[in-house]
């Protein structure tokens, strides 16, 4: 099967279901490898309401990284006749992980860009959900692909494929005494129905030439396409069992992505549309009403305005930029929100004072914005809006709303997409050493993670065995957290004060990063390394690594570009991880204007600086652009990236 675009996502469906009731009086069980991120949970939450739908039952994993799954599909069960692997293992090559078997189907959802070639055209076992035509898309790098699996480079005269020198013409006699061996030569392809090409004259030539094209592919740089949270409502939709509860699913994993630059703007508008449409045809005309967002916001906190009769109900909506501002103040959302904090430069004193001057001249005082948001005057709530739009310009911030979506919760009030995408990472984010970090008592932590096997003060050897245990936790808590009302425990409530806790230590580590001028300009890039400090160890976590990246990604943009327009904005961070004499890295681009996405060619830095230099590292999470290193190994490897590095024409 190889590949299947959007329009025929419902075969796949019917393909995975057919599998599950094959054989007589048997029943096999669906496996999901689901990676840490919202939209693959989303995504998730989706496919087992209609597999439960369909009484086809499954088990699930959650993965970090790729060596995750390798050892997983090691110990999975012989019933298993379908994998599905969400947001992990789209950009690798599944051959170099598992065993293919023929009686079990691998489906791949992954919106990581560019899709790895072997994986949508060459293993039969392997298919890869597209929203477009691969085909059609790739017509040359299908070829290419096809004809180096199929044929094998020939050395001659001791020169390899990366030599640079023509092929010796004395060869071609010992060609005619090799034909009986052309097969010992060739790779078995593993995918049928299509014709094998006519090898040409010179081989050698042709097999260079492909792999050029798919190096020039893979190189490009990683991309985020459509949301797979949105891709599997579209295939709801195809099946014509969309519901409320899905849309919503679908809406949150779009918005992660939007709010952590992943898609641009125009992407992530065209999508809007559509839900909007959807949202008006699956909430009954009784339960619609408008919801203006100064009304909507003092609705959500006052939990009045929103009755039980219109619980669930979705409506499209404006939002403010600022961060989480329904559960904080105005002035900490406005503080710790990337977009206020990098116009405004908030780490200066002037640029605090820039944020105290504008909160005054809307006519708030700084004892209201103080207050939690649900505890502010009712009137100023009512012309906040109005008092943004007429001030906000003359400080820089012309693009403070921005349209999404909110949900009622009945008498519990209303709740925006943006803030379960934040409770939700803010779930994920809290490994133990982090919640002690943030201030939670030792006792506290070891009690809440004693469920899940872990303990802080533990032998090296059981690390790994404990890291997986919490991070387990925590992605079912995410997961409940998506239940309508937030779930057990009130989960959602639960991941927002996480996360107001975590970006707070964010800001305040991005502050001190740039007053005491960590971050070092290079020729094609900046790179800053952290050895010390109260909160690194929150900065462990690859999710919380990449938010700070983009924090000061967006600082760079709007401040040191002003200052030199020729500097590069890409950045990389390292941090120290004490325990294991080791930096987590991570690499990431920003675009000179906001709403606009560009490739990052990070992944594809380290990828060569590892193999090239001999420098060993392990790949963290599965955008290639995260990894972990040495602590010996990190100056020699920082030194390379400006020499591997060319950022500038992305």
């Amino acid at each position: 099967m190889g590949h299947v675009k959007l329009a025929n996502y419902s075969l796949a469906y019917k393909r995975i279901k057919n599998a599950a009731f094959e054989g007589a009086g048997t029943k096999s069980t669906v496996l999901f490898f689901v990676a840490a991120d919202v939209d693959a949970i989303c995504a998730f939450r989706m496919w087992t309401t209609l597999l439960k739908s369909d009484c086809i039952s499954y088990v699930v994993v959650p993965v970090a990284t790729m060596d995750d799954i390798r050892s997983e599909v090691k110990n999975m069960s012989s019933s298993i006749r379908s994998i599905l692997m969400l947001n992990c293992g789209g950009l690798f090559n599944l051959e170099d992980y598992m065993e293919m078997s023929e009686d079990v189907s691998i489906y791949i959802l992954d919106s990581h860009r560019p899709v790895n070639l072997r994986n949508a055209f060459w293993n039969n076992e392997v298919i890869v959900f597209h929203e477009t035509d691969l085909d059609k898309e790739l017509v040359q790098e299908k070829d290419a692909i096809i004809f180096t699996e199929e044929n094998e480079y020939e050395p001659r005269n001791g020169h390899g494929p990366d030599s640079d020198d023509d092929d010796d013409p004395e060869d071609d006699q010992d060609k005619d005494e090799d034909d009986d061996d052309d097969d010992d030569h060739r790779r078995r392809r593993r995918r049928t129905g299509v014709d094998t090409e006519v090898i040409p004259e010179d081989p050698n030539r042709q097999w260079k030439q492909s792999r050029a094209i798919i190096v020039e592919y893979m190189s490009k740089g990683t991309l985020y396409g459509t949301s797979i949270a949105n891709q599997t409502y579209m295939m709801a939709t195809q099946l014509d069992r969309t519901s409320s509860d899905m849309l919503w699913l679908a809406i949150v994993g779009l918005t992660s992505q939007y709010i952590n630059d992943q898609i641009g703007h125009a992407e992530y508008l065209d999508m809007v549309r559509i839900y909007k449409d959807e949202a008006v045809r699956l909430t009954p005309a009784e339960r619609q009403r408008p919801t203006p967002l100064d009304n909507g916001i003092d609705d959500a906190n006052r939990g009045l305005s929103t009755g039980a009769s219109e619980e669930g109900a979705i409506q499209c909506t404006e939002e403010y930029r600022f961060m989480m501002v329904r559960h904080w103040s105005l002035y900490e959302s406005m503080y710790h929100s990337n977009y206020v904090a990098s116009r405004l430069g908030i780490w200066r004193e002037p640029g605090r004072k820039r944020l105290l001057a504008l909160l005054a001249k809307m006519g708030f005082s700084l004892e209201e914005c103080n207050q939690v948001f649900a505890h502010m005057s009712i009137d100023l709530k009512r012309i906040l809006k109005d008092r943004l739009e007429a001030v906000a310009p003359e400080y820089g911030l012309h693009e403070v709303l921005y349209t999404s979506f909110t949900r009622s919760y009945g008498y519990r009030g209303l709740v925006s997409a943006s803030d379960v995408v934040h409770a939700v990472t803010g779930l994920l984010e809290a490994s133990p050493e982090a919640l002690v970090a943030l201030g939670h008592r030792s006792e506290w932590v070891a009690e809440e993670t004693l469920s899940a096997g872990v303990a802080l003060n533990t032998d090296n050897q059981e690390n790994a065995q404990e890291s997986t245990s919490w991070w387990h936790n925590n992605f079912f808590r995410a997961c409940d957290s998506l239940d309508s009302g937030g779930g057990e425990d009130d989960q959602l409530q639960r991941g927002l004060k996480q996360c107001m806790k975590i970006q707070q230590a964010l800001v305040r580590q991005a502050i001190a990063i740039i007053e005491k001028q960590v971050i070092i300009t290079l020729s094609t890039c900046r790179v800053a390394t952290l050895k010390d400090g109260p909160n690194l160890s929150i900065f462990w976590n690859p999710l919380t690594l990449g938010k700070l990246a983009q924090f000061l990604v967006h600082a760079i943009r709007e401040y040191g570009s002003r200052r030199a327009a020729n500097r590069p904005i890409p950045l990389v961070i390292a941090v120290l991880k004490e325990e294991t004499q080791t930096f987590v890295v991570t690499g990431v681009h920003g675009s000179p204007l906001i709403g606009e996405v560009i490739p990052n060619k990070f992944g594809t830095v380290f990828e060569k600086i590892s193999y090239n230099e001999k420098i060993p590292v392990k790949q963290l999470g599965f955008d290639k652009s995260v990894i972990e290193i040495d602590r010996d190994d990190l100056e020699a490897f920082m030194r390379c990236i400006d020499r591997y590095g060319s950022f500038r024409k992305s």
